[in-house]
């Protein structure tokens, strides 16, 4: 009798936990609900003709976009617009803008151009990576696209962009590395295409030194023009004589721009000691946008 007695209690027990169990997991669920998203962009797509492909891109309106119907905003351009880096600079810029971080940057419309093939969208000569003859990395067959590349943003992108959002007159352009390369190359042979660039950590030993030797035939232009202009650079001397060339290069590079002398053209840079080109980015991002935007409504 005692050992049924026993039973009766150990299945009422083991009832009750049940029960238990399955009320505290019904609440749960009751309790945890999907209730919104947080969205960084939406991804279009654009047929070029000017490329004969289709090119994606992403687009991250500010956030009182909506609630100011004739507000129109600046623009800001982001190479190699994948989206990592999609999140990454709409979060730092969002943030710059918010009240909570003082406010220190205007909100932008920020366009991410997508690249299936950077090396040829961003390069302006078909060449190899190479330095001092030797090769770095086999792309003389897959370079040279840049001002192809440069004339779909400026003809179709832009036109595209300006016709479905409210845009104003300001558009900035942030390269890193070979977008760093292309931004670059714009400023010198169309540098009116936008009024701020950021240029971080460039690849300068492009082509045996190509920006600066192309920048000393474009003095002429970058004298009449007015815009923005800054650069990052790293510190890449663990990389031996490539990487101190490719800073060297690069401060000749920015020596060269404020030798234009045009009061017009800012210039102004920051070198990132303790960086490294994998380490620089973001970095050179946010002291870049603070300097070129800080202050000003764009």
């Amino acid at each position: 009798m005692g050992n049924d007695t026993n039973k009766q209690r150990l299945a009422i027990a083991v009832l009750l936990v049940s029960l238990t169990l399955v009320a505290c997991n019904v609440i749960s669920k009751e309790s945890s609900k999907v209730v919104g998203q947080i969205i960084t962009a939406t991804w279009y797509e654009i047929n070029s003709e000017i490329m004969d492909k289709t090119r994606r891109y992403a687009v991250s309106l500010p956030r009182s976009y909506h609630q100011n119907p004739t507000k129109h905003y600046p623009v800001l351009y982001v190479l190699d617009g994948h989206e990592i880096r999609i999140k990454g600079i709409v979060g730092m810029l969002e943030s710059l803008a918010h009240f909570d971080l003082n406010q220190q940057l205007p909100e932008f419309i920020i366009v991410a151009i997508a690249s299936d093939n950077r090396n040829y969208d961003m390069t302006p000569t078909r060449s190899d990576l190479a330095f001092k003859g030797q090769v770095l990395q086999e792309m003389k067959d897959n370079s040279g696209g840049a001002s192809e590349f440069a004339d779909f943003i400026r003809l179709e992108l832009f036109r595209e962009i300006d016709a479905q959002f409210r845009t104003n007159d300001s558009k900035g352009l942030v390269g890193m590395s070979l977008g760093g390369l292309l931004a670059a190359d714009i400023l010198l042979k169309k540098p009116t295409m936008f009024s701020h660039y950021l240029i971080a950590d460039a690849t300068y030993i492009w082509d045996d030194n190509y920006l600066n030797k192309t920048l000393l035939k474009s003095q002429s232009l970058l004298s009449k023009v007015k815009g923005n202009v800054f650069i990052g650079l790293a510190n890449n001397d663990h990389l031996g004589e490539v990487g101190i060339s490719n800073r060297k290069w690069g401060n000749d590079f920015i020596a060269n721009l404020i030798a234009v002398n045009n009061k017009q053209l800012n210039i102004s840079s920051k070198y990132f000691p303790t960086e490294q080109h994998g380490t620089v980015m973001y970095l050179a991002f946010y002291y870049g946008l603070i300097e070129l935007y800080s202050g000003n409504d764009a």
